[in-house]
């Protein structure tokens, strides 16, 4: 006949003071713990003091009574698992794992807590000292002073550490708060040293976020902010994840590696109570279903906000063409005051070519406002077809496939006497070439190599542009002789520029 015999399970006094130390990965993290336990129990007051060996964080919420300083002390306690939602507030409670208590353990040695609770008319004062704890190897109990109700003072807890070994600098502090705890309630405030803390604030554009999941609501905003871009504030992109509004950790969900333009702006932050989290709250389940689901549902939402990236920098990049396409075509048009003659000869303006009726005209010559249609290969400006019927089928130049990477071109028209010039900037790719004549219109690559780089110095590039549209109009003038061609472009260029000094 086998024996039975039974082993008992033993907790070693010094492992629970350890796992205090070093569950957390920062200091910090006891900011977090202890404001989030002022915020279950109803407080809408945290003053936090920070002085010489000391550090002392105060609330207005209920306060505990015997009872609930036995369960605060209970490690593993079910208390707000089983009661999630605040008694006053009706709030979310943040507690789940019954250990964050301990957590000051890593800046102090010794820490006080003074309670008071109205309800209960209950106050106590309890002081727990590691030295004196971990030596009293048989002795699991904290000494517990019971006070006089005193219905003078406010309600509440105060936890004072004492025997400071890490001291924490006021501005990680308060940082620390704005990145992990809800700010912005009314009913809820915090301050440190006398002073509020504030919610930070992100300049930019805002894409509000709301769905629900299989597991339940998801909430918050994407930020693609206004903010220059260095190698600090590209550490810190990312959206912080909460968890019952307390910040867990940031991600992209898998563009951090992404080189689409501007992913280094993408801010913000995401709200979902359902999502599993590790006890020492700063990182998620990843291999469970609740946060599977919702990376993929995150994911659509932030591929949503790159592909406004991608439209705000081409839309961006077309009003900068269209200004430096009109200052290019003002040059040309004084170019063509000094040399009237010279224009003479160069044709009929494009079919259906109407008149230009912008700026310019008391100077001799029209500039159109800009028109921003649809990168469709079409010919604004050309009425019925798109064929030239001055040019027999078997000698029509071969159609360039318009590869439009950015659905808008940008149209501008110059009248100059009978001569008319309608010029259209268009994404054709970096493959193909910087300008070309179809049609009787001038077709300018903006995905050019050449035209990318001069788009830093406006100078340049209206230089550039001017010296395309030259090029153009020159082998329109004379097809079949380059060096006749060449000298035309520089006459033009030259009488365009005679009165700049300066370039760059």
């Amino acid at each position: 006949m086998t024996e039975i015999t039974h082993i008992p399970v033993v907790f070693d006094k010094s492992h629970l003071l350890t796992i205090g130390e070093r569950l957390y990965a920062t200091s910090l993290d006891l900011i977090r713990e202890l404001v989030s336990n002022a915020y279950d129990a109803d407080a809408t007051l945290v003053r936090i003091e920070i002085g010489d060996g000391h550090m002392v964080i105060a609330d207005n919420g209920s306060g505990m009574d015997e009872g609930g300083l036995r369960q605060y002390f209970t490690i593993g306690s079910q208390e707000k698992r089983t009661h999630t939602v605040s008694s006053f507030f009706h709030r979310k409670r943040i507690g789940e794992f019954g250990i964050g208590k301990f957590s000051v353990l890593t800046v102090a040695d010794r820490f006080v807590i003074e309670t008071q609770s109205h309800e209960k008319r209950f106050r106590a004062r309890l002081v727990f000292d590691a030295h004196e704890w971990r030596s009293d190897t048989g002795n699991w109990h904290v000494p517990c002073e019971m006070l006089m109700y005193d219905p003078t003072q406010p309600g509440g807890t105060i936890i004072t550490l004492e025997k400071i070994k890490k001291p924490l600098e006021q501005g990680h502090v308060v940082r620390h708060i704005r990145e992990h705890l809800p700010l912005g309630k009314d009913d809820f405030r915090i301050f440190v040293n006398g002073n509020e803390v504030a919610r930070a604030t992100i300049p930019g554009k805002r894409f509000p976020v709301l769905f629900m999941a299989p597991f339940g609501k998801v909430e918050g905003e994407i930020i693609l902010a206004n903010i220059a871009l260095t190698q600090r504030t590209a550490a810190d992109a990312g959206i912080t994840i909460r968890v019952k509004q307390i910040a867990v950790t940031k991600s992209l969900f898998g563009f951090e590696t992404s080189h689409v333009p501007g992913v280094n702006r993408v801010r913000g932050s995401i709200n979902a109570d359902f999502l599993p989290i590790t006890s020492s709250r700063d990182s998620i389940m990843q291999d469970s279903e609740e946060y599977r689901v919702f990376f993929e549902k995150m994911q659509s939402e932030v591929r949503k906000v790159l592909r406004e990236i991608r439209f705000l920098a081409a839309e961006k990049e077309n009003i900068q063409a269209s200004r430096v396409l009109r200052d290019a075509l003002d040059n040309i048009g004084r170019a063509f005051k000094k040399n009237p003659d010279a224009i003479a000869d160069m044709g009929d303006p494009p079919i259906g070519f109407a008149s230009a009726g912008g700026t310019g005209s008391e100077e001799g010559y029209a500039i159109s406002k800009a028109q921003f249609v649809n990168g469709d290969g079409g010919m604004p400006g050309v009425s019925g077809t798109t064929e030239n019927p001055q040019i027999p089928d078997d000698k029509k130049p071969l159609r360039r496939r318009h590869a439009v990477l950015a659905n808008r071109a940008i149209i501008r028209k110059m009248r100059f006497q009978n001569l008319g010039i309608v010029c259209r900037m268009e994404r054709f790719g970096p493959n193909h070439p910087p300008s070309f004549l179809e049609q009787g219109v001038i077709f300018l690559n903006i995905d050019h190599p050449l035209y990318l780089k001069q788009m830093g110095n406006p100078t340049l590039l209206r230089m550039f542009v001017s010296t395309l549209i030259a090029k153009e109009l020159a082998l329109k003038k004379y097809p079949h002789d380059a060096d006749a061609a060449f000298t035309f472009q520089h006459q033009l260029l030259t009488d365009a520029y005679r009165d700049v000094r300066q370039l760059g």
